[in-house]
């Protein structure tokens, strides 16, 4: 009899073996933050009561008014009071972008308190009661940036003892203080006390000595609002705008020239001057590049991209951006990488409307959302190189970032919010073969958590379109079968089975016989989904002598495994067996490691079931080998382990299956499989079970 796999050997195979670091994810402060001292002290009576309970502050106030920093600032200034840990979302209530659902912030951050993204539950209550969870009896200061509602907010509260949340927001969240018990700050514009000692902090103590009226008039003409008053000061620090006074003198000017589209009383006219002074100011080329910005893809960019935006090198646009970061018109947030607060980018979408041809609006839109399309061309096919991918020809715009397999899928990390506002932008201005390739590597978002999953339903629906429109018919045909697994990702049968009759059409029109395997496979792929397991073996029937004329081996297995996996569902095990033998050939020919897995998986499930018991657990064994030796795909193990398990069972081998179980239950764990719980459960009735003389133990030991 074959040797089975321990317990421990797999475990410690496949569990990683570090400490989670507690996070510390507040943003960097502003060096020189300036007063707010009874909004500051608002807050530390708001937040004190974690300590008996649940604490939620909500920070209110307008745009530009300085509640991110006041909250940034205290959060630092209060972090040895949350030792676990500090959290922080942009939930972009505000800004260019949709705002974010809380289920992608909550995946964020259960994996930053040390939950793999495998584990990741897809259910968003269960998502959240994981967070919860995981807050439990911890002290965490969390802190929620530019909310949009109180109903995006209320799923990220903790709902413990010992944990802080702070939120800021443009609107009153009534809703929080009702039902939440969360406290109000407001933060109005700033003194003209503070206000002065923060222009003092920028243009430095002689020259304001020296212009004390001047710098007076600055402060009132800015509003009291710190990022009016910021950017207004750091222009007055350079000698060659003429100083404070020289920057009054224009605030004046550009105040009387905006007044009459301003609201009486508002402060947001002082950031309509401000900024309207400081766009004239640069350069024709800094102007350029700052309008430009308005249209990029979501409110942050690299170096590469703004090249591409703006038809200039990078050299020449990383200078650029550095002296609009200098200007505090955008914000470093990495290596070669930018920000523009909201207010900013609202602005310049509207100096580009106004001042931009409309020609060059569109070739700006036109090479931003291609150059995406590109570098995410190049990172998919390094990432997934082995996959399909529509065959659609890119006009070259600008160079692209060159990756290794890791740096492609940390790049998708950062850029996938911005490739999916990419391909509606595309899609929206006609720019075909972008939104074509754009959506085809949207197949990225099936390793995220769920909460992204939507994006990659509606951008391939968006290239579906593009594909169409665009003549693309060979794409098109791919797209529906992407659109058509990723409704049956969620469930959405009817929807899955009418996008592969879609392809499966196409595919007869265009006598594509690999469209027509993948559509006929996939009609059946949603049946045994569903587990109508005799419209799927048809589907799959019809399918086999498609594949075979293809002349792809690996194709071919696919169709075997699946009538393997249907035939044991009705009942068929001798047919099964048959199908499962010829698939471990056709992935032998095809150099198919894991798939071979998949074929001695078939093969051991149909001898168990056929009653030749150590054949099954010979096979079995090589099976978890070659799936325990794949890496990220080592959690398709739990089949062949739970086979396993039965078997011995069956046997009465109860040490060995106890063993094999205890390996199961780590791997489900890792992986975030739901049915992890009730793999405890069998365990408890088998040890229950086992006889005196077993050596089993708890499901805490290693065999």
């Amino acid at each position: 009899m074959g040797t089975v796999v321990q317990a421990g050997s797999i475990t410690q195979s496949m569990l990683p073996a570090f400490s989670v670091p507690i996070p510390r994810q507040l943003p960097p402060g502003v060096r020189d933050f300036t007063g707010r001292a009874k909004a500051l002290a608002d807050l530390d009576v708001a937040l004190s009561a974690s300590e008996t309970g649940s604490a939620v502050a909500v920070v209110e106030g307008m745009g530009g008014v300085g509640k991110t920093s006041l909250v940034t600032h205290w959060a630092h200034r209060a972090a040895d009071r949350f030792p676990d840990g500090t959290l922080f979302a942009n939930l972009r209530g505000y800004g260019p972008s949709a705002p974010l659902e809380p289920a992608v912030v909550l995946s964020g951050f259960v994996q930053a308190l040390g939950v793999s993204p495998g584990q990741v539950p897809a259910d968003k209550d269960a998502l959240v009661g994981l967070y919860r969870s995981l807050l439990a009896d911890r002290r965490v200061l969390v802190v929620l940036d530019n909310a949009a509602s109180a109903e995006q907010v209320r799923p990220l509260l903790p709902g413990t003892t010992g944990c802080a949340v702070a939120v800021t927001s443009r609107t009153t969240l009534t809703g929080l203080r009702v039902t939440d018990g969360a406290i109000g700050v407001a933060v109005a514009p700033m003194p003209a006390r503070e206000a002065t000692v923060l222009v003092r902090g920028v243009v430095g103590g002689r020259r304001a000595d020296t212009e004390v009226a001047m710098v007076a008039e600055l402060v009132a003409l800015c509003g009291g609002l710190p990022l009016a008053v910021r950017v207004a000061a750091c222009r007055a620090a350079s000698e060659r705008h003429g100083g404070v006074a020289g920057v009054v003198a224009g605030l004046r000017n550009q105040r009387d020239r905006v007044m009459g589209l301003s609201v009486s009383g508002d402060e947001r006219s002082a950031v309509q001057t401000v900024f309207d002074l400081s766009y004239h100011r640069l350069t024709v080329e800094q102007a350029r590049v700052f309008r430009l910005l308005g249209l990029h893809p979501g409110p942050e960019f690299g170096v590469p991209a703004i090249a591409a935006l703006t038809d200039l090198g990078e050299r020449v646009a990383y200078r650029m951006l550095e002296d609009l970061a200098d200007l505090h018109l955008v914000e470093p947030v990495g290596t070669r990488r930018y920000r523009l607060h909201d207010l900013l980018h609202a602005y310049a979408v509207t100096r580009a409307e106004a001042d931009e041809p409309g020609k060059s609006r569109k070739r700006a839109t036109w090479a931003v959302v291609t150059w995406y399309a590109q570098a995410a061309d190049v990172a998919d096919r390094v990432a997934f190189p082995a996959l399909p991918r529509a065959q659609v020809e890119l006009p070259r715009v600008a160079p692209v970032p060159v990756f290794d397999r890791e740096e492609a899928l940390a790049w998708f990390d950062t850029e996938l919010p911005t490739l999916s506002v990419a391909v509606r932008i595309a899609h929206r201005e006609q720019v075909w073969a972008a939104a074509v390739v754009l959506a085809g590597v949207h197949r990225v978002v099936v390793s995220q958590p769920r909460a992204w999953w939507p994006s990659r339903l509606a951008a391939e629906t968006a290239g579906v379109a593009a594909a169409r429109a665009g003549g693309f018919r060979q794409a098109e045909a791919l797209l529906l079968l992407r659109l058509a697994d990723s409704h049956r990702l969620v469930q959405s049968w009817d929807e899955a089975y009418e996008h592969c009759e879609q392809a499966l059409r196409l595919g007869r029109e265009l006598e594509d016989v690999m469209t027509i395997c993948n559509a006929t496979s996939g009609l059946g792929l949603v049946r045994l989904s569903q587990q109508r397991y005799t419209e799927a073996l048809q589907h799959y029937l019809d399918a086999l002598p498609i594949s075979q004329a293809t002349g792809q081996p690996r194709l071919e297995a696919v169709v075997e495994c699946n009538l393997s996996e249907i035939r044991v569902a009705l009942g068929q095990y001798g047919q099964a067996l048959e199908h499962a033998e010829r698939e471990l050939v056709l992935r032998c020919q095809a150099g198919d490691e894991l798939g071979e897995a998949y074929a001695l998986y078939g093969i051991a499930l149909a001898r168990w079931k056929l009653g030749d018991h150590q054949v099954a657990i010979d096979t079995g064994e090589r099976a978890v080998e070659k799936f325990s030796a794949s890496g990220a795909t080592s959690r398709f193990a739990v089949g062949a382990l739970e086979l396993l398990a039965s078997v011995h069972t069956e046997l009465g081998l109860h040490d060995r299956a106890i063993h094999t179980l205890r390996a199961m239950h780590a791997l489900m764990v890792e992986f975030g499989d739901p049915r992890a719980d009730e793999v405890v459960l069998r365990l408890r009735d088998l040890e229950a079970a086992a006889p005196p003389e077993s050596a089993a133990g708890g499901t805490g030991g290693e065999g």
